[in-house]
């Protein structure tokens, strides 16, 4: 069982390039069942694959001694495999967002500095199946499209990190099960039972239910994830051929022009798509940009938009008659012009 496991993980990680360009891989280790089982796989993987590993461990500052407990724990599994460890103990502040949004922007930053002073080329982290499925009900009840509905990906660049995650399509009983093989022990999470916590209330509730209509719900909708995925890049490809075949000449530095014409000739889900793009590439992402701003533009190609609006990092301008459609970069409510090359 714990050789074809293996070899499982081994088999999905080649065919998603998963550990395409890594020579030194960062592990985030909790100390949790997931990330124990990760670790515990990866260091029997590292052989084959070339890859130099190391431990990490944030120790959130919640949870007093059992959260002590955990880096120790932690501490302990990097020793037991002869492994770099690297730890650090936050001190979360009072600031805007829950305490599960404070938690994530904390572990990224951390792992952020760590890859920066190992030096490691990504960060390889225990995200299940199971965490999957929770990933994508989150994001519909939050309103997604398509990309949203694809979850987490199991090799994606979030800011300037690149992040890895092996066991995307492994149920967290197989995790267990696995460690119990191997004679793991893990640590439990007190704050796994809080229900004031989103994740924990659709994990004790909602997916519970979930397994009673179908005991393979979370490895269906990991299977429908990927597929969304594969679909998604598609997609992708037809909206970037699209925009390049709509882009007009653009003078102001940073910005980007569209025909809006040729913008109206295509079909409705594809301009919200070459709009995104469009807002993606002057911004360098899509954070904050909801189905309203891409709405509100495309609405532009009947007549019924505004001459211009500001939307989250971008100002889009209706121009010469609403033929041509402007995307200039937004610093606070200026526009933001590149700094002069020396």
């Amino acid at each position: 069982m714990m050789r074809a496991f293996i070899e499982e993980v081994a088999e999905s990680a080649a065919r998603d390039g998963l550990f395409t360009g890594i020579d030194r891989l960062l592990v985030g280790c909790s100390a949790g069942g997931d990330s124990t089982a990760l670790l515990d796989v990866l260091v029997r993987l590292a052989p084959d694959l070339g890859v130099t590993l190391a431990v990490a461990h944030l120790h959130h500052g919640w949870r007093g001694a059992e959260a002590d407990a955990d880096l120790e724990a932690a501490r302990r599994l990097a020793e037991r495999y002869g492994l770099p460890f690297f730890a650090e103990r936050a001190a979360p502040t009072a600031t805007s967002g829950s305490r599960e949004e404070v938690a994530r922007s904390l572990r990224l930053a951390f792992f952020e500095r760590q890859v920066a002073a190992w030096p490691a080329d990504a960060v390889a982290l225990g995200h299940t199946a199971d965490d999957q499925v929770e990933t994508m009900i989150l994001n519909l009840a939050r309103g997604t499209g398509r990309r949203g509905l694809g979850g987490m990906r199991p090799r994606a660049v979030v800011g300037g990190l690149l992040i890895v995650r092996p066991l995307l399509e492994r149920r967290r009983a197989e995790l267990r099960d696995y460690a119990r093989s191997r004679g793991l022990g893990w640590r439990q999470d007190s704050s796994n039972r809080d229900i004031s916590l989103a994740r924990n209330r659709l994990r004790r509730r909602l997916l519970g239910e979930l397994r009673q209509i179908n005991p393979g719900a979370a490895a269906n909708a990991a299977r429908a994830a990927r597929l969304l995925r594969d679909e998604e890049e598609w997609l992708d490809e037809i909206a970037a051929r699209a925009l390049a075949g709509v882009r007009c000449e653009e003078e102001f530095p940073g910005g980007l022009c569209l025909r809006a014409d040729g913008l109206a000739e295509l079909p409705r889900p594809l301009q919200r798509r070459v709009v995104q793009r469009a807002i993606e590439e002057v911004r360098g992402h899509r954070r904050g940009i909801a189905l309203e701003h891409v709405e509100w533009v495309v609405a532009g190609l009947e007549g019924t938009s505004a001459v211009a609006r500001d939307l989250p990092g971008v100002r889009v301008r209706w121009e010469k008659g609403g033929t041509r459609l402007r995307f200039l970069p937004l610093s606070g409510r200026t526009l933001a012009r590149p700094a002069r090359a020396e």
